[in-house]
């Protein structure tokens, strides 16, 4: 008798690509458009995979398709796969640039969003050194003007930003779960310092909704108003993507007005060289990429 492990199939990356795409756009039919296939192709590719797989791993709905246990653990896997692959090829594929790019994120969620966006660049383009600069938009937005920084990612302005918003998600209230903050009154509140968007759009809704609050908490970085609502000390107002387990969406039901979408804009200096387009181009694809498969897990 041999000694030699049974080899197990290969999971095929296409497959993987092809469900991944499932997940993130709710059909078939959108996700043939995603991977330029027919619907009929989408099915195939699904039940091929199914039979690899040796698992049922979606719901069929009239609208929509729901996985199931095994659809979900299985995605987490094919993305870190699909992840791993398109690192790789970066790395062999793309244009060996070199230099420095000086970037610009804001004091508010950049420490939040940005670090695994900067791993990944750090993958694909090794040659290319960042340069992290964090400040308030205002702040960002004249460096931009100045030349001082080559690019910057900050929230959009329609009145001041002449480039489009390259991610929009809701602004939320959250607080400590299990957390009474939200049962005080006057409502406490952690903010951000004066002149960030948040906070303005935060006190505005608070104002028109004639709701008693104080600003318990201030700080120009987003993860010391978590902190404090974590401690239950105040509720804050963030983008929901920054929620976590030990969070939860506070809104109407428990008193709260809306607080609108938060957008989110990339400015480059007058010239840039193929180092920094590389480096905006990376930002702005992934914060799509983020888009189209987080905002689905919040809704």
């Amino acid at each position: 008798m041999s000694s030699f492990p049974v080899a197990l199939p290969n999971l095929d990356l296409d497959l993987a690509r092809t469900f991944v795409a499932i997940c993130e756009t709710g059909n078939f039919s959108r996700a043939a458009e995603r991977v330029n296939r027919s619907a009929s192709a989408i099915s195939l590719q699904v039940k091929k995979l199914e039979e690899i797989v040796g698992r049922s791993l979606f719901e069929r709905e009239t609208r929509r398709v729901r996985l199931t246990p095994d659809g979900e653990v299985l995605l987490g896997y094919a993305r870190r796969l699909l992840r791993l692959n398109d690192e790789a090829m970066s790395r062999f594929r793309a244009p060996e640039f070199t230099g420095t790019v000086q970037l610009g994120v804001p004091n508010d969620n950049g420490i939040i969003a940005i670090p695994e966006i900067l791993r990944r660049f750090a993958a694909s383009h090794p040659h290319i050194e960042v340069d992290v600069f964090l400040g308030p938009t205002a702040s960002l937005r004249k460096r931009v003007a100045e030349g001082t920084t080559d690019i910057a990612v900050f929230s959009f302005d329609p009145e001041l930003d002449p480039q489009p918003p390259i991610h929009s998600e809701p602004l939320v209230w959250l607080g400590a779960r299990h957390g009474a903050a939200i049962e005080k009154h006057p409502l406490p509140v952690a903010l951000a310092e004066p002149g960030c968007y948040w906070r303005a759009m935060a006190l505005r809704v608070l104002d028109e909704a004639g709701i008693n609050y104080r600003v318990a908490y201030t700080s120009e970085f987003c993860q010391a108003q978590i902190a404090a609502t974590e401690a239950d000390l105040a509720i804050c107002p963030v983008p929901i993507s920054v929620i976590s387990d030990r969070l939860v969406h506070l809104d109407a039901r428990h008193g709260l007005p809306e607080l609108g979408e938060y957008r989110m804009t990339l400015a480059k200096r007058g010239a840039t060289g193929p180092a920094e387009d590389a480096l905006a181009e990376h930002v702005v694809s992934s914060f799509k990429m983020a888009a189209e498969r987080g905002m689905r897990l919040f809704a």
